[in-house]
């Protein structure tokens, strides 16, 4: 009897503990979520809905960083809300490590001397974050390693259908001579994946609003308009009102969390934009 209890006790746990993992937004959340998957779960900080870059860590979150083994972030210019955490373990910035990030831009779409953060929205810039997601994580838990291993093929291969998709759709964009036009500067690098740059856009990545002189230049644009909204931050109907309107969440905050997160981001914005090809 007490050797059944014992063989019990012993199997009803898995083999490895799982690492605490804390990733900073959804969409990092998601990849980390399916690397993890079978092992454990990783703990997201930026609540659904909550605005990004001025966002202010509940005392919750502030004990889940200190507690993790490991925290994985985009960047300050991302996440400047991280900058005034002084305990935990010092979060591993995929976006400044990894990647090269494009300059945001003005009205005129000219450089402007802070970088756009959202490298996530081309899905060409996640497989060098897919790859080092998984060794840190192995290097932390090499008893799970297999398991890691395997979820990581399983979600480059999300990945690069999705960035194989969303080429295709760029080349029927430009070939159908379809403008895109932007909510705000946010979508910048899923541009780079499309292979067409945006017309316009009505806010910067401050916030600010397109004055008369930008919005009259957009109103004269000619062709087939495709207008890229965030459902987060409310355009107002009459601007472009000939447009084909579509919405595409920087963040994919209405999704959730969850190991297809990945699959189900990147799906929605193929659907969004396969709307602006079919509109007569």
């Amino acid at each position: 009897m007490r050797f059944l209890l014992l063989f019990f006790l012993l199997f009803a746990q898995p083999l490895f503990a799982a690492p605490k993992v804390v990733a900073s937004i959804p969409p990092l959340a998601g990849i980390v979520a399916k690397l993890m998957q079978g092992v454990g779960t990783p703990v997201t900080l930026l609540p659904a809905n909550a605005p990004p870059h001025g966002f202010a860590l509940r005392p919750s979150q502030l004990a889940a960083l200190n507690e993790a083994d490991i925290v994985f972030a985009i960047g300050l210019d991302m996440e400047p809300w991280l900058a005034r955490v002084a305990d935990g373990p010092v979060p591993i910035w995929l976006g400044e490590t990894l990647s090269e990030p494009l300059p945001a831009r003005n009205f005129d779409l000219s450089a402007r001397t802070a970088s756009d953060p959202h490298l996530w929205l081309d899905p060409g810039e996640t497989i060098a974050w897919v790859l080092e997601i998984t060794q840190a994580l192995i290097r932390l838990d090499r008893g799970n390693m297999a398991t890691y291993r395997s979820n990581e093929l399983a979600l480059l291969r999300e990945i690069v259908i999705a960035k194989e998709r969303l080429q295709e759709i760029g080349a029927r964009l430009a070939q159908d001579d379809i403008r895109l036009v932007a909510a705000h500067d946010a979508y910048q690098y899923l541009e780079q994946r499309l292979g067409v740059p945006i017309s316009g856009m009505l806010n910067d990545i401050g916030g600010i609003k397109a004055g008369a002189r930008s919005l009259a230049r957009l109103s004269r644009l000619e062709g087939e308009i495709c207008l890229i909204i965030d459902p987060n931050e409310p355009t107002p109907a009459g601007i472009l009102p000939g447009a084909t309107r579509i919405e595409i969440d920087p963040i994919g905050a209405a999704l959730g969390e969850g190991v297809d997160f990945t699959r189900r981001f990147y799906g929605g914005i193929i659907t969004a934009l396969e709307t602006c090809l079919t509109q007569p």
